[in-house]
């Protein structure tokens, strides 16, 4: 059994006359640390959506933690998404005047799962990312960081076995951003596997995988060092990060 959490093969996404991804190759295994950069427009929102099962593409195979996804009805996408992918943005995303407890509980909300149980396991994600002392306080009683980290124990409630974090550094203060890029490496150590979409190269470089982005291509990989050709004008570019 492949051990592949994420499998595109010329995936593409195109939206009327433009094409936003296009021919994507991308492997990512169990247990990966890596980043997506690319600047403003290079298809990097596009790419998370599709691996997030937010978009079909518009060519090309997709598999999700084993799943090809053209085979999947929208129910049971919604159903992979539940189980296998959490989801961490740039926004945190909380209700106001809820305390923090039930911010979280409610990610599963339509999970069937009584309410006391959804509670305990929401202290248990908050405790995971060193929150268990704020169970009851509202989000505007919190710094930035700590939102973000509410809104990643959300993102892990059901140790789903991918986390998507989309520029889950751009709205906090440097030391911030860096309490919850360690946190998202203590996730990656338990088991989690990581993908961070930023443009930050900083980040990227960080990590022990980037893969870079340039007007709907992948043009450089650091795990393989590919250089990709550029169908537009022929010329190889190779991206150093």
């Amino acid at each position: 059994m492949s051990d592949a959490v994420i499998e595109l093969r010329g995936v593409s996404r195109t939206y009327g006359d433009v094409t936003a991804l296009r021919d994507a190759d991308l492997t990512v295994r169990r247990g990966e640390l890596l980043a997506v950069v690319g600047p403003s427009g290079s298809g990097k929102s596009t790419l998370l959506n599709i691996i997030g099962t937010l978009q079909r593409p518009s060519a090309g195979l997709v598999r999700i933690a084993g799943h090809d996804v053209s085979g999947l009805t929208d129910r049971e996408l919604s159903a992979l998404r539940a189980h296998a992918v959490g989801f961490v943005f740039q926004q945190f995303h909380l209700a106001a005047g809820v305390p923090v407890l039930d911010n979280v509980a409610d990610g599963l909300l339509y999970s069937g799962r009584p309410g006391a149980e959804r509670r305990r396991l929401a202290e248990r994600a908050l405790r995971r990312v060193g929150l268990g002392h704020r169970l009851q306080h509202r989000p505007h009683q919190l710094s930035g960081g700590e939102k973000q980290r509410v809104a990643i124990a959300r993102a892990v409630l059901g140790d789903p076995p991918l986390l998507l974090a989309d520029e889950p550094t751009g709205a906090l203060d440097s030391v911030s951003g860096e309490i919850v890029m360690e946190l998202l490496r203590e996730l990656n150590a338990s088991g989690t596997t990581v993908v961070i979409i930023t443009h930050d190269r900083d980040i990227a470089a960080a990590l022990p995988r980037a893969v870079h982005l340039k007007d709907g291509l992948i043009v450089h990989d650091s795990q393989d060092s590919r250089d990709v050709q550029d169908s537009r004008d022929g010329v190889r570019t190779e991206v150093s990060l």
